[in-house]
């Protein structure tokens, strides 16, 4: 780096030294310095001091020499005092912040940015910019770090490291890990001595999941002494699987005899597999007040999302947890008191390496609401989901992500809540479900012996009156009487007219608690109907699926139990038609039932059992001897004892698939619009990057860009001196000179102003190219023309000056107002915030379903 002095002792401050006859006390310290003698050089500085104490020359010599004997607490305020008499020195504001910042001066922040704004001293602008951007990285800000590094000129041509490797550190801290990739990629390979470049690479890795490949370049940081680098090597060795990395880590750290450091003797209790004795002794040398403890803690605790540890550095250290992670922590207390819509909310701002932790969190809290429902539990042990606020955030989300299918599936919900049980009767067509349903109603209210193509979907529910309603599609509903069911369905069919659903309502009791759906075949012929049978799975709460048990258990029946196992509803099996076997063979037939199921790895809601539906419904009507011959005593004590009476529970589980259904569309398009909000941030940082190099290009070329500039403009000039012209006449009238200068600064502003910017567009763009907006820029060129008439004696006479001074500064102006509004960072999308609300909730109905 260039001393002070070497720019000062040739033009400032010599008359002075001559003067009194100390100039061999410069060059005497000049020498010093130049042979490596700092403290001879200081002392010669201070004579200087001693006689002129506020000579230049002697401040630069002082700071000089205290620098290069690294007494920083002497530099800081010679350089104060010279930033104070050259304010104008870009190089004296860069080294006073950055020796103020090893020193803790309170000014050093201030320092850089005076630095920063410099346009003659472009090196030094371009260092303070780069050391504000590290200063606020270091200090968990990475928006404001990207402001810095936004106005950091961009190379013409090529890749420039230092600014790219901050690229890929600010993409780790907002958690974008694939721009970091491809970042650190366009570095290429960093040189063996550079470890802040070998500390990016080990992150990246370490971050995408590859401990193995982080762990030689953290290693190489480490060994180069790199800022961070213990606490990124620690958390790799933690989780190293690999004994032979973990040996040659240890033998490094104890060659470096650090080996019984909290923090490594916590990495490799972890990688021993010692995990709760490296917790407990952390916890207790935190408690103690060791801030070593703490930090490796807090390293441990973020690596394996320990909020028990979080929670203790952040009570002991607080200025050791960042905003990010210390909103972890409150938000998960807030959930505790059951403020979940506050905890999901605060956690939705959590961004950078803490938001996937913040997701994690994010399906504790929500679960919350969704309290788990084992598979056999009585109506007194359900513990409902907080119903109002599950499906009052999910229609938040429906509407926030335009679903307005999704709103209308949830209301359904909200009404299924006070409805009873509802459950299918499924199987194979010709099974005898409509039977069974006559049996289990102890009416003929189900038709039976229809076509498979008359029926669709039969919904039998309670009404105080005996009806059925049959739903056609675009045309008005048919009520007619239950006597009058059948025909009207033959009738419907023979003129080609397709029902969409029946619904067959009868003052039964037991419809009071249990709603019944009757569905087609499985195997019927038209497909149409085979679907209906699906959706009977999605509105039910149980499903009886009725085999037949002269044939039972096909392959056929085999096939579509496997497909709707999936869906998660609850099947019992009933072999029906036991009428029609032998005794000996009704033995069999539920021993292959059962093995059938073990074959395919299914499962009956309770013991599959064998009936005569027939038999049954013939007992129902009176006939004592059918009933007892039809095993319908154990189905009515399966009916009450096993499904009735956990009912709560059946229905509960049914509305958490349901809405676990709705949150799972959420989560998708919320993923969809996130992505897509990504991607425009991404394109909107490629254009600034683009934007950025044109500015570039404007500051590097100004001189020949405002020549170019001030001859375009020549008509415009000129009638700016005929706007002008008439003001001659008038140039001793006192009373209308202050008009006159007013209207002349108009007039300078109005003509010039937009040929200017005209000019320089052309310049930067090729016609059709997209342009960004420039309103600012084109302000900041009126400003400048204004300044410029402003501050000019007799502004009229500007016609006939040579303006390239002005067009210099405009272009300078515009330049940077161009860069300026690139470095504001785009909204973040609204969709990653719905994002986690979906997510969350989707995890919590899983795990409570």
């Amino acid at each position: 780096m260039p001393s002070l002095v070497e720019g000062l002792s040739r033009f400032v401050g010599r008359v002075e030294i001559l003067a009194l006859g100390l100039d061999d006390k410069r060059r005497t310290a000049e020498a010093a310095l130049a042979r490596g003698r700092p403290l001879e050089a200081r002392e010669a500085a201070r004579d200087i001091l001693k006689e002129v104490p506020d000579s230049l020359v002697g401040l630069a010599l002082w700071a000089d020499s205290a620098e290069e004997a690294w007494l920083d607490h002497e530099v800081v305020p010679a350089l104060a005092e010279l930033s104070e008499r050259l304010p104008f020195r870009a190089d004296i504001w860069l080294r006073l912040g950055r020796t103020g910042l090893r020193t803790g001066y309170a000014e050093a922040r201030a320092a850089l940015e005076r630095a920063s704004v410099s346009t003659d001293d472009r090196d030094s602008a371009r260092e303070a910019l780069l050391l504000l951007c590290d200063l606020d990285l270091g200090q968990g800000d990475p928006a404001r770090a990207r402001h810095w590094l936004d106005r950091v000129p961009v190379l013409l041509t090529g890749v420039d490291p230092q600014v790219m490797l901050r690229r890929a550190e600010l993409a780790l801290a907002f958690g974008d890990v694939e721009a970091a990739r491809d970042a650190v990629q366009k570095l290429g390979e960093p040189s063996p001595l550079d470890g802040r470049a070998a500390l990016l690479v080990g992150r990246v890795a370490y971050t995408s999941g590859d401990h193995a490949a982080a762990f030689d370049p953290a290693l190489r940081a480490f060994l180069l002494e790199t800022p961070g680098s213990t606490e990124l090597l620690t958390a790799i060795v933690s989780g190293l699987t690999d004994v032979v990395l973990v040996d040659r880590a240890r033998e490094m750290v104890r060659a470096l005899g650090v080996l019984e450091r909290p923090a490594w003797a916590a990495a490799f209790a972890f990688a021993e597999g010692r995990k709760n004795d490296a917790r407990e002794a952390l916890l207790r040398a935190t408690a103690e007040g060791d801030r070593g403890a703490a930090e490796a803690l807090l390293r441990m605790g973020v690596e394996t999302r320990d909020l028990a540890a979080l929670t203790a550095v952040l009570n002991q250290n607080p200025a050791l947890v960042s905003p990010e992670l210390s909103r972890l922590v409150e938000a998960e207390r807030l959930g505790r008191d059951g403020k979940v819509d506050d905890a999901l909310s605060m956690l939705a701002t959590v961004t950078g390496d803490a938001s996937s932790w913040a997701h994690e969190i994010a399906s504790h809290v929500a679960a919350l609401w969704v309290p788990r429902v084992e598979a056999n539990a009585t109506a007194d042990g359900v513990r409902e989901a907080d119903w109002a606020n599950v499906l009052r955030t999910l229609r938040g989300l429906s509407r926030d992500l335009d679903r307005i299918d999704i709103l209308g599936k949830l209301e359904a919900l909200a009404v299924e809540r006070e409805r009873p049980l509802r459950v299918a009767i499924v199987g194979e067509f010709n099974a005898g479900k409509s039977t069974f349903i006559n049996a289990l109603l102890g009416e003929d209210v189900a038709p039976t012996g229809v076509l498979p193509t008359t029926a669709t979907l039969h919904w039998v529910a309670w009404a105080p009156d005996a009806f059925a309603r049959v739903v056609m599609p675009g045309a008005p509903d048919r009520v007619v009487s239950h006597a009058a069911l059948k025909a009207t369905l033959k009738t419907l069919e023979g003129e080609g007219k397709k029902a969409d659903r029946v619904f067959i309502y009868a003052p039964i009791e037991r419809l009071k608690r249990i709603e019944i759906l009757d569905t087609p075949g499985f195997n019927a012929p038209d497909p149409d109907h085979i679907a209906a049978a699906r959706q009977a799975f999605d509105e039910a709460h149980l499903a009886i699926w009725l085999l037949d048990a002269t044939m039972p258990f096909k392959d056929s029946e085999r096939r579509i139990l496997n497909e709707i196992a999936s869906l998660g509803v609850p099947i019992q099996l009933l072999a029906n038609k036991a009428d029609r076997l032998s005794a000996e063979a009704r033995e069999k037939v539920i021993d292959h039932v059962r093995e059938g199921l073990g074959e395919t790895g299914l499962s009956s809601y309770d013991e599959p059992l064998l009936l005569s539906a027939r038999l049954a419904l013939k007992g129902q009507l009176g006939d004592a001897e059918a009933l007892a011959q039809s095993g319908w005593p154990a189905v009515e004590t399966l009916l009450s004892e096993r499904i009735v009476d956990r009912a709560v529970a059946l229905r509960e589980r049914a509305l958490r698939r349901r809405a676990l259904a709705c949150a799972t569309a959420l989560v998708e398009t919320a993923d969809q619009r996130a992505a897509a909000g990504r991607e425009r941030a991404r394109a909107v940082r490629e254009a600034a990057d683009r934007t950025r190099t044109l500015a570039a290009r404007l500051r590097a070329e100004r001189v020949s860009i405002a020549k170019s500039i001030d001859k375009a403009i020549e008509g415009a000039r000129r009638q700016l001196a005929a706007d002008v012209r008439p003001l001659a006449a008038l140039s001793g009238d006192r009373r209308n000179a202050e008009a006159s200068r007013s209207y002349v600064e108009e007039r300078f502003v109005a003509r010039l102003a937009e040929p200017i910017v005209r000019e320089i567009v052309a310049i930067l763009w090729a016609e059709g190219d997209e342009k960004p907006p420039l309103y600012r820029p084109s302000l900041a060129v009126r400003a400048v023309l204004f300044g410029a008439a402003a501050a000019h004696e007799a502004p009229a006479t500007l016609v006939d000056e040579s303006l390239v001074p002005i067009m210099d500064a405009a272009v300078v102006a515009f330049s940077v107002a161009l860069a300026e509004q690139t470095a504001e960072e785009p909204p973040p999308s609204p969709h990653s915030a719905m994002e986690l609300r979906a997510r969350a909730l989707k995890q919590a109905l899983s795990s409570g379903a």
